[in-house]
């Protein structure tokens, strides 16, 4: 395997998986609470922090 092989590799490789998140977070996470958008004034509301309990 040359060294241009596995740089090539890499490469798509990497180019591959950020296609893979992209296209998730984008499409496929419509049903999630606070699913990502490209459109025009979508979403805008920040979700609620976390409360902790203090157990004494």
């Amino acid at each position: 395997m040359s060294r241009r092989d596995r740089t090539l590799g890499i490469v798509l490789g990497l180019i591959a998986g950020i296609a893979a998140v992209t296209l998730f977070v984008l499409y496929g996470s419509h049903d999630s609470i606070d699913a990502a958008s490209l459109e025009k004034g979508g979403g805008g509301r920040a979700a609620a922090p976390l409360q902790r309990h203090r157990d004494r």
